[in-house]
Formats: structure tokens, sequence, C-alpha cells
């Protein structure tokens, strides 16, 4: 458990369950924020449509004619929910306040828990003030399709203690109410709290004054509950909530313990990674959005991204497989392909799918190549032939709209834009390439395990020749690296302006000097050559996808372990920039290293990453490093989980055989440190895998392998294969 306030004054929190999603301040407060819905992406949010801008807590000394609104003076993050205290923020009032909240994992709602307890040695005389401001309005994007916020929200009091709210053009609900005793109770849009929130809301106050007795502590609740379908939903959850809150508490603590032991991670004097890899599952947990009528899914981040992707999830999904939730993998490739299905039907993948079923772009190249590629990893941890057997067809599909309408030229190279979406840069990207190399290869494989004989043999030569393609054109012999783009000078000149526009907004100021200089070192002007236009983190992705030749991977990681590439806190986004990290950036960088033995520099990266973690939101590392922009982020789930347990642990499951292969790839400072992964999950069986490596790179290995699995183990040249039930093993 982290507990400790963040170092920035704007700092936000996440409280999720599947339905409802909450963004504040570590200080207790409801500020408005955000881009995508200007001012609105806080609050509390039962996605499709946002419920309540806030609620605040105004504490009245009567005798001392003091009034605060309270403010929290310490923030608690906790894997189930939050919780606030309150003393010195609350001026000379002699109480403290305790604020606990959760929002129940599958229920439309969100509970808050508030304790006063009188500091005094003689009775406190209080008035308490609750403040809630409703909002009822949709996500991004809903306009597109028609969907328009209200006006108004018209609000209903129900009795002395509970109020209905109604956006008054849509079966949109809040229900808010509480237990604290009075008879207070007034609406109207005129009633504020401490913030004046935007939006075409109301605002509920609940008050009464009460006297505590030296010493004496009152409890109290506040409960939230929401529907976007009908009146009759919300008054229902608004029961259940009220009436089992505190099993449904316990629910989602046992919940969370479950997340905790699955792919349970134990590095022997490595108490740093230990605790974070434990955040990241619960991290990703909170990044679970389900919309009825829509779908179940990973969304990308939060507060920013609260929504799915393609690509964010290519690269999420595959941290989600290692660390054993199979569900939430078929649930998220699922919505996906259907939503793809339904607004593309030719093979393409989406981008972006907001929670009210918009799709706001219908894909980038990249993601359809990726999207493919990882229904074969899918299937190696699953297992599942039958699900194989469905997603084969879109999946041969989404390779004829990338070799064909995307690859005019048929070079085998698709156009159009990448995971870096910068203007200009829509021509034939590394990632694209890499991955529809990828792609291939999966088709590969999946048409020999189909039994699709012909299939299998012209996706094997394909795989050959597209692959070579990639050498070819995008290997950069003089600087030692994969160029961003492939293209001819005549199609890089009329975007020069373009790119360099945007350089010079990051200040870049020498950015068009630099490309026109790359320009008139080319004579040539229809002959495609590769280019390194920004030196984006993507050039890493021939090494993490573990397409390129050994020599060449090792010159290319090795002309980018130095400061033009990699800060404090991992890889830039673009080394020409130098401005930004992520934690995919990172991530990606250290499984090229590990993809190709560096096991130390893969570390590394990953210890700087690991700097950020709890800067902005304790138990948690930002999107963007060390601390900006969403505050969780369900691709840290990849950076972090792939590099450990597919590469250090060394895990290659064929799951459809019941086989493991093991090859570890161990950091020379994890020498003589035990390594455990408990209850790693691959098909339906459950391993636990512990290694030791010695001083003199000896390996000692324990697996519990209950239904006696075959393993094969590859370390230093050897390969020693078991499949008891109990294997011990020195090599």
């Amino acid at each position: 458990m982290v507990s400790k306030m963040s170092r920035h004054p704007f700092s936000v929190y996440l409280n999720a369950g599947e339905y409802v999603k909450v963004n504040g301040t570590q200080d207790g407060y409801f500020p408005d924020f955000g881009h995508h819905v200007a001012n609105e992406m806080g609050g509390v949010w039962l996605h499709p449509v946002k419920l309540l801008d806030g609620f605040w807590l105004k504490v009245t000394d009567t005798e001392r004619h003091i009034s605060v609104w309270s403010k929290s003076d310490s923030f608690e993050n906790l894997p189930w929910g939050s919780r606030f205290k309150y003393d010195h923020g609350l001026g000379h009032i002699p109480v403290e306040i305790t604020r606990t909240q959760f929002a129940p994992e599958l229920e439309k709602g969100f509970v808050v828990h508030y304790e006063i307890h009188n500091d005094a040695d003689c009775d406190t005389h209080l008035s308490l003030e609750l403040l809630a401001r409703t909002d009822l309005r949709p996500v991004w994007f809903s306009e597109e399709i028609g969907i328009q916020d209200g006006e108004e929200d018209t609000a209903q009091i129900l009795t002395p203690r509970t109020v209905l709210a109604k956006d008054c053009d849509h079966e949109w609900y809040v229900l808010v109410g509480t237990d604290l005793s009075g008879e207070q109770v007034e609406t109207g849009k005129h009633l504020f709290g401490p913030e004046f929130t935007s939006g075409n809301g109301t605002g509920i106050k609940f008050a009464t004054d009460v006297t505590l007795a030296a010493g004496e502590r009152l409890s109290f609740h506040v409960v939230i509950a929401g529907s976007y379908m009908s009146r009759e939903e919300c008054e229902q959850t608004y029961r259940t909530l009220t009436t089992s809150h505190s099993h449904l508490l316990k629910e989602k603590q046992a919940l969370y313990e479950q997340i905790a032991q699955r792919a349970e991670l134990e590095i022997e004097g490595e108490s740093t990674i230990n605790e974070v890899f434990a955040w990241v599952k619960w991290n990703n947990q909170w990044l679970v959005q389900t919309v009825d009528g829509i779908g179940r899914g990973l969304t990308a981040g939060s507060p920013h991204y609260p929504w799915w992707f393609g690509c964010d999830n290519t690269y999420a999904l595959q941290g989600v497989l290692a660390i054993g939730d199979q569900q939430l993998v078929r649930d998220t490739m699922g919505l996906l392909r259907e939503k793809s299905k339904e607004v593309n039907g030719n093979g393409r993948i989406v981008h972006e799918i907001t929670t009210m079923g918009v799709v706001a772009n219908p894909g980038n190249t990249q993601e359809t190549a990726h999207f493919i590629a990882f229904v074969w990893e899918m299937f190696c941890w699953i297992g599942d032939v039958e699900l194989l057997r469905e997603y084969y067809p879109d999946c041969v599909q989404g390779l004829q709209w990338l070799l064909e309408e995307m690859d005019p030229d048929g070079d085998l190279l698709p156009s159009g834009y990448g995971i870096i979406e910068i203007a200009g840069l829509n021509m034939e990207l590394i990632d694209s390439a890499v991955y529809t190399v990828k792609a291939v290869e999966a088709l590969m494989h999946m048409s020999a395990v189909l039994e699709e004989r012909e299939n299998h043999e012209r996706y094997n030569m394909l795989y050959e020749r597209i692959r070579e393609a990639v050498e070819a054109l995008y290997w950069c012999e003089e600087e030692s690296l994969y160029a961003d783009a492939v293209a001819a000078k005549k199609d890089i000149a009329p975007k020069v302006s373009v790119m360099a526009a945007l350089a010079e907004k990051h200040g870049i100021a020498d950015y068009r000097e630099y490309i026109e200089d790359l320009l008139a070192g080319q004579s040539e002007e229809e002959q495609e050559r590769g280019w390194l236009l920004n030196k984006n983190w993507v050039i890493v992705t021939p090494m993490e996808a573990g397409i390129a030749q050994a020599d060449r991977a090792q010159r290319a990681l090795a002309s980018m372990r130095n400061e033009e590439f990699i800060g404090e806190y991992g890889t830039y986004l673009a080394a020409l920039y130098k401005q930004g990290m992520m934690t995919i950036s990172t991530g990606a960088h250290a499984v090229a290293e590990a993809t190709y033995g560096n096991a130390d520099a893969a570390l590394d990266l990953l210890n700087r990453m690991l700097r950020s973690y709890s800067m902005a939101l304790p138990g948690s590392m930002s999107e963007m490093s060390p601390d900006y922009g969403c505050a969780v982020q369900a691709w840290t789930t990849y950076a972090l989980a792939v590099p450990v347990i597919r590469h250090f642990f060394g895990i290659k499951p064929e799951a459809y055989h019941s086989h493991v292969r093991l090859e570890p790839v161990i950091p020379t400072a994890w020498a003589g440190k035990r390594m455990r992964l408990r209850q790693v999950r691959i098909g339906e069986a459950l391993f636990d895998i512990s290694l030791t490596m010695s001083a003199v790179s000896k390996l000692h290995v324990e697996i519990d392998n209950p239904d006696a699995w075959s393993f094969a183990f590859l370390w230093n040249g050897q390969t020693v294969e078991s499949s008891e039930k109990h294997i011990h093993l020195h090599i």
C-alpha cells in the first residue's frame, strides 16, 4: 500500500469499478479539467454518461463561528479505493475527518464513508452541509451521432435524504442520498460548493446540525447511484448500495487480493519492482470498462482516454496475457473485432471507440498489423483452437487490406499512419512494416495449426520476402539504426513545412535545416529509401518484435544506449526532440534489449521507468514520464510484465501443446537472487516458477507443474526437458 501525498498541487486520483469511474484531486476536491470534453473529464462517470461534477462537505463550528469547506491534508491510495484525512485543513475546528470511498466492482454506483471525530475535551456543536453537483452529459464525440447534452438537469426530492436528478432530454439518472440524520434538503442551479463547475447540472444540498461529545465519532455515508437506461434501474442500484455496501466492499477487497496473487512476482531483495508489479496489476483492473449494449474491455488511460483503443490494446493485452487475465483479453479483443467489422468490414482494425460506441478514427495502419500478430500471441497463451478459428478469417482479411489497399506500390510495405500520430507521417512507417511482418508470421503459424497447407506455404514464402524487404529498405548502415520511414525524396519534400512547423512548436528551431540536409544528400527523386526523420522510439520495433538480423539488432541497440535516446526516466519519444518519454517507449525499448539477450540494458531501462512510480499518483506510473498525461495507463502493463515474464523469466507458452519453453535472460544484478512467479496462468494450467542464477551463470530451476505439462529449458546453449509435476533442475 502506498500512503503519501503527491508532490504536485493538482494531482488526480482514480477510483474505479467496471462501471463507475471517479476522478478528483488528492486534496478531496473536484476541479474542472480536461480537453476532450472541455473541463468535464473529472467527477463521477458512469460511462458513457457523467453523473456528478463532484461532492463536498462543509463544516461549521456554530459556537466559534468558523466555517470551512473541508480540504484533505493527506491522501491514501488503496487498490480498492482511497482515503482522505482532514485535520489542519479544518482551521481551528477541533475535529478530525476521515473520508473513505470506493466504487463497487459491478454496480453502477459509488459509496463514500465519512467519520468525524471530536478531538476536544468538551462538546462541539457543528453544522454540516453535504453538497453534490450533478452534470448528466454524454462522453466525448457523442455529438457526432446526434446525442447532445440536455439544457438542464431536473431534480426531484424523494425524501429529506434522497434526491433524484434526470437529464431533461435523455433517460439518464443520478440518485444521491445519505444516511446522515436531518431534515434540511435543497436543490437548485444556484447551489455550488467551494468550486464553480461548468455544465448544465444542478446542486443538491443536505444539511444538519449535530453535537459531538468529547471523543465522540459520527459516521455516515453518501451513496451515488446512476443509470443510462431507466429510473427503475437507478433506484434499484441505490437500494443495493445502501443495504449491501459493506458486503460489496469486502467483495471488492477479495477481488483485488486475488489479482495480487495472480502472477505474483517476488525478486529477492528487490522490493521496489515487486511492489510496482503488484500495483500495475491493480491499475490494470481500474481501467476495465463495461458498458451495457457495447461490451467490456481495457481502456487506454485515466482521466484523459477512458475508452477503448486498437493500438493501445495490442501492446497492453500482451501484458494482460502474462499476468493471467485471459477473460479480459477475450472481452477486449471481441469488442475491438466486432466494432471494426461493424464500422469497416474490410479487416481494418479501428483506432478509437468511445464508450458511447462511436468510432472516432477507423484505424491507423499499424494497429491492424499488430492486431493480427496479437491474435497468435493470444492463442499461444490461451490455447483455444476454436478461438483461433473464429479470428482467422478476420486476420486474413486484415492482411489483404494491408497489402492491397494500403500498399498501392506493391512493395509489401503498407502506407499510412502508425502509432506516432504526427502530421505528415503518413507514409511507409517502420512500426507498420515490422508488425506487418509479424502479421504474416502469425498467419503462417495459424494456417499450420488449422491445417491449411496451401495457405501455410504461401504465408511462409511471403514472410521471407517481407522480412527481407524491411531489412533492405529500413536499415541505415551509416547510422547503425533502423529508419523511421521509407519514402522517395519527392514524397518527403512536400511534408517538410508541416513537420518543421510542428518541431518549431516544440522548440526545435533547427529541425528544418536537419531535414533539408537529409534531402540535399539524396539526388534520386523517385527511389525509395529509409529516412531518420525524428528518430522516433518505434525504430526499436524490429528488435522488439525479434525480426531484426542479430548483428544489426546489436548494433542498433548499442547505438541507442546514450543520452541522445535515453533520459532520466526512460526512452525519448523522439531522439531529435528529447522532450518526452512514455512507459510504452521505455517498455518497448526494454523488450527489444531483452529479446536480443541484453538483460542488463533492459533492466536499466525499467529502473529508469520505475523512478516515475508514485510521482503523480501514489501506486501508479503516469502515461508521460515522469508525472503528466494520464495518471494511470494501460500499456504500462506491457512495459513491465512483458520484459519481466516473457524475457527475464523467459516464458514462451505453447498452450495448445500443453508445452512451455523457458528461455530466461537474467540481469547480472539479480545473480544469486531467487526469482519467483506464483500462479502463472497458461491455458487452464497454473504454475509456480522459481529461478536462481548463480554468479557463474548456472541456473537452478524449481517449477510446481501440477498438470504435468512438458517444459523445455534453454540455458547457456543447453536444452533440458521435463514433464515432472515438481521440477528441480540445475543447468
